[in-house]
C-alpha cells in the first residue's frame, strides 16, 4: 500500500517522471516467480444495488491500486467490497480461495495472507490506515463491536457475465471506530513491525502472522481496547445514515442521474 505522493514530488524534483507500474513491477520482480504481491483495490463505499465491474470498476484505494488494475501482470480477486490486484507465478491458487462471500472470511485473501504468513508494507501511510488485516482478525475472534452486514450488487465477473449476487463484511455497528495509535508500540515490541525511511518516503512492514497473536491477545484480555474506541458522537451519525439509507436509498446510477438533473 502506498500514499504515492511524496514518491512522485521526490521524482520531479530530481527531474524524472514517476511510474507507479516501475513501482509495482519492481515489487513482483523482487518476490520472484514463487513469491505473490498484493495491492488492496477496495471498494468499501458499494451500497445495496449498486454495480461492480470486477475489470472496470475502478478503485477508491488510491493511484497505486488503479495503476494495479491497469498493469497487465496483475489480475483482480473477486470480492466487490475488498478485493486485491495480484501477481506472482502462485496468484492463481490464492484467487481459487477468495469465492468466499465474505470480505474477511478465512477464505479471503486476508486469511491466505495469514496462513502464508505474509507482511504488509505501507509507504507514507500511516498504520491506522494501511492496517485493513485488523478486521480480518476481529472477525476470527467475532469481536461484539461488529457484525455481518449483507450487501446485494449487480455483479459483472471477469468473463463478462452479470448477475445479482449476495456477499458480506464484518461491519462496525454505529458509534465505533478503529483506532490504532496504542497497536503500533505494541507490534513493535512484539517484533511484528519495522520501520524506516526510504528516499524520503517513510515505510513500515508488518509480519501479518505475528501481528495477528498481538491483536488477539488484545481482544481477549483488553477487550480490544488498544484497536477500537467507541464514540457516542459518532453513534448518532451513523444511525442517522443507516436510516436515511433504509427509507431513501437510491442505487448510484439513480444518485447520479439526480444530481445531473439538479445541475
Amino acid at each position: 500500500m502506498a500514499d504515492l505522493t511524496r514518491m512522485a514530488w521526490n521524482a520531479r524534483r530530481a527531474g524524472q517522471r514517476f511510474d507507479p507500474a516501475t513501482l509495482l513491477d519492481a515489487f513482483a520482480d523482487a518476490v520472484g516467480p514463487e513469491g505473490i504481491v498484493l495491492v488492496p483495490t477496495f471498494n468499501f463505499d458499494l451500497l445495496n444495488g449498486d454495480a461492480f465491474d470486477v475489470k472496470r470498476t475502478r478503485s477508491i484505494s488510491g493511484a497505486l491500486a488503479n495503476a494495479a488494475l491497469d498493469h497487465p501482470r496483475y489480475r483482480r480477486t473477486a470480492h466487490p467490497l475488498h478485493s486485491f490486484a495480484m501477481a506472482g507465478g502462485d496468484a492463481a491458487t490464492i484467487d481459487r480461495h477468495t469465492k468466499a462471500n465474505g470480505s474477511f472470511d478465512t477464505g479471503s485473501p486476508f486469511g491466505s495472507m495469514h496462513r502464508r504468513k505474509a507482511r504488509l508494507i505501507s509507504f507514507d501511510l500511516p498504520l491506522n490506515a494501511a492496517f485493513t488485516f485488523v478486521h480480518y482478525v476481529e472477525q476470527e475472534l467475532q469481536v461484539p463491536y461488529r457484525r455481518t452486514r449483507q450487501l446485494e450488487v449487480n455483479y459483472t465477473d471477469e468473463h463478462g457475465g452479470s448477475s445479482l449476487r449476495r456477499f458480506t463484511t464484518f461491519a462496525k455497528k454505529a458509534g465505533h471506530i478503529n483506532e490504532l495509535s496504542a497497536l503500533e508500540p505494541m507490534l513493535d515490541k512484539a517484533g511484528a513491525l519495522t520501520h524506516g525511511d526510504l528516499d524520503g518516503s517513510k515505510w513500515i512492514s508488518v509480519d501479518l502472522a505475528n501481528a495477528f497473536e498481538v491483536v488477539a491477545a488484545d481482544i481477549r484480555s483488553n477487550k480490544a481496547r488498544s484497536i477500537h474506541r467507541f464514540v457516542p458522537s459518532l453513534w448518532l451519525r451513523d444511525t442517522v445514515k443507516v436510516a436515511l439509507r433504509t427509507f431513501g436509498h437510491r442505487t448510484r446510477k439513480e444518485r447520479t442521474a439526480h444530481a445531473a438533473r439538479l445541475h
